[in-house]
């Protein structure tokens, strides 16, 4: 199965209440989460409530997604703006 069709699969899923594939989004995604953090010099407790922000805004907008194959990017981006605020505050 190509990479974007699992990951718009995974979504679907997901926003049916699937728990399994919730699980599988989080395991797939959370090296992304990880190594942006990790760019910005976060320690683990402080990556962990970085990923935690990113997986509760992700849960608020996963019946928004348009393009389940930009998820990758919309964490990116997601993680990257919750690293700069973490950074500021």
């Amino acid at each position: 199965m190509r990479d974007d069709l699992m990951v718009t699969v995974l979504v679907t899923r997901a926003q049916h209440g699937d728990q399994q594939a919730w699980t599988t989004l989080v395991e797939r995604y959370a090296p992304l989460v990880r190594s942006i953090c990790h760019r910005y010099r976060l320690g683990g407790a402080d990556t962990d409530d970085v990923a935690q922000t990113v997986w509760l805004r992700l849960v608020d907008q996963l019946d928004k997604i348009r393009s389940p194959a930009a998820l990758a990017g919309w964490i990116a981006t997601t993680t990257w703006r919750e690293c700069a605020k973490f950074r500021r505050a």
